[in-house]
């Protein structure tokens, strides 16, 4: 049992190390990968709190975490009738991927008609693909759809520049899916009017939700895409 579980955790941590190095293959730097992967991950096991937004009708600030029992909200502007709803985003899920993906759009490794235009396609992929459910929150029907839509609006937006692949690929995907999914859906989750405490987590919440996901799947996929083009035409080359 220990000799599998070790051999377990070796092989998880040789396809963690493959992903990370796959990433910077297609313009992402060692730092973001990790961030991304191992950052994500330990704050996921450690069920760090998500920051809170919205809470009773109020707009603020403050943390939550409903296993744990963790509340602290500060108030600032009353928008609504005091009810049983809170609103924030997990840090894990939704903070990391968004200012990854802000940073890759200011430092044009993203360039900004690109990242535009792949947000917008995704955006409407994700809208297509998904739903809000009363009591459930946004629910998607096929993340591997949206996925693939990302990976396929980065390769085709890249124009054959590789170390733009999976910058492109990973802003349309994170931010797309925040577009689509979450943000057209937030007057639908503030007219829920739950008959207990309820708490809506953009990113998810003990969770990776599609935000996070969508992101690593699309920049994989491109990660195996690219590769392969390389390969063929180093190939090519040889043989010539």
């Amino acid at each position: 049992m220990l000799v599998e579980s070790i051999a377990y955790l070796l092989f998880a941590f040789l396809i963690l190390v493959l992903l990370v190095l796959g990433f910077e293959t297609v313009g992402f730097r060692l730092s973001e990968a990790v961030l991304i992967f191992v950052g994500s991950t330990l704050l996921f096991l450690i069920s760090f709190p998500s920051i809170l937004l919205y809470f009773r009708g109020s707009l603020g600030i403050g943390i939550i975490d409903v296993p744990l029992g963790i509340l602290a909200f500060q108030g600032f502007f009353v928008v609504g009738p005091s009810n049983n709803l809170a609103i924030g985003f997990d840090v894990a899920g939704f903070l990391i991927p968004f200012f990854i993906s802000l940073k890759m759009i200011f430092d044009r490794r993203s360039p900004i008609r690109a990242s535009l235009i792949g947000i917008a396609f995704v955006a409407v992929v994700s809208y297509v693909s998904s739903a809000y459910v009363a009591g459930e929150g946004v629910v998607i029907s096929n993340i591997y759809l949206i996925a693939i839509a990302a990976s396929i609006i980065g390769i085709v937006l890249a124009n054959r520049q590789w170390r733009s692949v999976g910058p492109i690929a990973y802003v349309s995907g994170s931010l797309g899916v925040l577009l689509g999914a979450d943000l057209v859906r937030i007057g639908d989750i503030l007219t829920y009017q739950p008959t207990s405490f309820a708490f809506a987590s953009i990113g998810g919440a003990g969770v990776f939700d599609a935000i996070f996901l969508v992101g690593v799947l699309a920049v994989t996929i491109d990660v195996i895409f690219v590769e392969n083009v390389r390969l063929i035409n180093w190939i090519q080359r040889r043989v010539a």
